[in-house]
């Protein structure tokens, strides 16, 4: 693990482009068109393009928060959402150049631009999350990233809803430049609405109702809260069930659902977390995908699709699972010796490295942010063979943590440096009457959530100072 996660930092870092000067509109066999100074920024996508892509982008973000590149996060992030207007539908660009200008590979004009419909949602749920982790008022105050956020959740819908009217917006069905509903962008099955698509609505909605919370706006709140938990209902009663025991990734032109293996459009409902906490269907729907998974014929060739994986299985507490892909993408990379010489197709793909860094903080220490209050959860995810792991340096805001567990049942936290008090809800599966704080017996809070029924109580550090909570038995 440390051998991988000194990789993944050198690696990551290897690809900021910040104050850099270069080509653009580069790629595989061609040269690129003169030279021009970089925005801060930092490669997502295809590592011989010039250019960031949005779905690399926002799967790479959590990654590049924690190795300091916040302005590279925040400078992309606009980009992207001012790149969309009324004469793209509100689409953003699928890729830009380092420039800030459209990377014309996958843009010829307004109407002719490669566009995959779960981008403009994920970026929308990527910005609250960057929030969460920085407390960064911009997210919250700058007027492009802003109509970006309403148009995503409004009209952008809106305008792609026309063939089968229910609320999800939709794909054309004729390819990526008419706009594909899916990033699985298989063409033997032209889905209009897709499961990747419909999850990554789900999640822009509750983003964008606790942006309007945090701007003070309780009416508009209410309002996406409860379009987040009516489309979530439609998708569990109907969507995603119809004709089905598993659930439904998709739909055809004509209305027929479309289920079975779609890789990013199954995966990534329960990774979004829209199937069902703990439901039969969705514990069946996991075993279901790491079957398809195991066989050859369905696994995905490029290890960045792979990639998602452990953030899926670790996410319904599926441990054992998540570390079993997880180990799978380091044995690969390890095959490559991409830890020694940061060379080979699969260690070479940007999105790699970023996101190896996030599963280890965010998917195996299981810290979750609020950084506005400098506060923090924590829920050990460590599998069986993991007897214990910690990071040091992650950063909360102005702050800095170091997260240590012990199995599931010891956590420390350090609060290295900080300003201001902070608020750690320490978390551990289970019904706990007390835990330990620094050895002393607490009453702790039980509750259910996310299928599963979790025990915590909540310390109070002061810069400089570590806490230690831990289960009675």
């Amino acid at each position: 693990m440390n051998k991988a996660f000194n990789w993944a930092q050198e690696k990551a870092l290897s690809y900021v482009q910040t104050g850099k000067t270069g080509p653009i509109n580069a790629w595989e066999n061609g040269p690129g068109t003169d030279t021009v100074n970089y925005l801060p920024s930092y490669w997502a996508g295809y590592p011989k393009r010039t250019a960031f892509y949005s779905r690399d982008f926002c799967h790479q973000l959590e990654g590049a928060h924690f190795l300091g590149l916040e302005a590279e996060n925040f400078t992309m992030m606009k980009a992207f959402a001012a790149s969309a207007n009324s004469s793209k539908k509100w689409f953003p660009l699928w890729a830009i150049n380092f420039d800030g200008s459209p990377y014309t590979i996958d843009y010829k004009s307004d109407s002719n631009f490669v566009r995959e419909v779960p981008a403009t949602f994920e970026l929308v749920e990527k910005a609250h999350e960057l929030y969460c982790w920085t407390g960064d008022d911009r997210y919250i105050q700058d007027p492009n990233l802003w109509e970006f956020y309403e148009k995503s959740v409004s009209e952008f819908i809106e305008l792609h809803d026309q063939q089968i009217p229910n609320g999800i917006a939709e794909g054309t069905g004729k390819g990526i430049f008419d706009g594909a509903a899916s990033y699985n962008e298989q063409k033997d099955q032209p889905l209009i609405e897709a499961g990747d698509a419909l999850a990554s609505q789900y999640k822009a909605y509750l983003a964008f109702a606790q942006f309007a919370q945090l701007k003070g706006d309780e009416k508009v709140f209410h309002e996406f809260s409860l379009k987040a938990e009516q489309l979530k209902n439609l998708f569990n009663e109907s969507w995603g069930i119809k004709n089905t025991p598993l659930y439904n990734r998709g739909y055809l032109a004509n209305g027929t659902p479309v289920d079975g293996w779609g890789k990013e459009n199954s995966w990534f409902m329960p990774m979004k977390g829209i199937t069902e906490f703990g439901s039969d269907r969705t514990l069946n729907y996991l075993t279901f995908i790491d079957e398809r998974l195991e066989s050859k014929a369905d696994i995905p060739d490029n290890i960045e699709a792979i990639s998602y994986i452990p953030e899926m299985f670790f996410l319904h507490h599926q441990n054992e699972l998540g570390w079993k892909w997880l180990t799978y993408i380091l044995e690969k990379l390890d095959q490559e010796h991409s830890y020694s010489s940061a060379t080979g197709r699969n260690g070479d793909y940007p999105e790699v490295s970023y996101v190896f860094i996030r599963n280890v903080i965010i998917d195996l220490l299981g810290v979750k942010p609020n950084a506005a209050k400098n506060e923090v959860r924590t829920l050990s995810h460590l599998p069986t063979a993991l007897e214990f792991l910690g990071v040091e340096n992650i950063t909360l805001g102005s702050s800095k943590l170091a997260v240590h567990h012990e199995g599931i049942t010891k956590s420390t936290l350090n609060y290295q440096t900080g300003t201001n008090p902070l608020t750690w809800n320490a978390e551990f599966l289970g019904t706990h009457p007390e835990l330990l704080v620094n050895g002393k017996k607490v009453k702790a809070q039980t509750y259910l959530e996310e299928g599963v029924v979790k025990s915590s109580v909540v310390a109070q550090l002061s810069p400089g100072e570590a806490v230690t909570i831990q289960t009675v038995n």
